[in-house]
């Protein structure tokens, strides 16, 4: 499905296309930049949208529309979406270093694919699904917030949440998560 074939509903509103989300925007008088923090979404890459430079994937028209309705009704989420990232983009680096991980492989979207014979892989793939997992215990935000904010599904964040809640028993990775808390955090246990 193309990014222009995805349909989205704001206040009664289809807010297919990046000109239709821009059209709202102006009308109801909120600030490019305004719009853009609450997706969060930078100010360059929403400019980039709008001239047609590149066309937009769906998950950004999603996050566009909703920031949108949050704009319009005067709330705005909480913890804001880019703040959820920056939090889990810490935790990853922080647990790629810990791990012996290439942390730009950890910060690459791998798409959902798997490769599990790659060893770097799987030292990625297992920073990753430990940075989601303190991400949504740490801030408590819903995953469906946290997915929306790392630009995957809810399903790849509740199974990675899922498989490290399975993982606590063992003293290691307890331990491990704690060490992430604190050092994302600042706050001792």
């Amino acid at each position: 499905m193309t990014a222009l074939a995805l349909s989205r509903k704001s206040n009664g509103r289809s807010l297919s296309t990046v000109p239709a989300i821009e059209a709202l925007r102006q009308r109801a008088g909120h600030t490019m930049m305004a719009l853009c923090v609450a997706a969060g979404i930078g100010e360059r890459t929403y400019r980039r949208l709008i001239s047609g430079e590149c066309e937009p994937q769906p998950r950004t028209l999603i996050k566009l529309s909703r920031a949108l309705d949050h704009l319009g009704s005067g709330s705005s989420p909480s913890p804001r979406p880019v703040l959820i990232f920056a939090f889990w983009r810490a935790a990853v680096l922080f647990l790629s270093t810990e791990l012996g991980a290439d942390a730009a492989l950890a910060l690459a979207d791998d798409n959902g694919c798997s490769r599990p014979m790659d060893p770097a892989w799987l030292k990625a793939a297992r920073a990753r699904m430990l940075a989601f997992y303190l991400a949504h215990v740490e801030l408590q935000v819903s995953l469906t917030a946290l997915a929306e904010a790392c630009g995957t599904s809810k399903q790849r964040v509740h199974k990675a949440t899922r498989t490290v809640e399975d993982m606590r028993d063992d003293p290691a990775i307890d331990a491990l998560l704690t060490r992430a808390a604190v050092a994302v955090t600042g706050n001792t246990p």
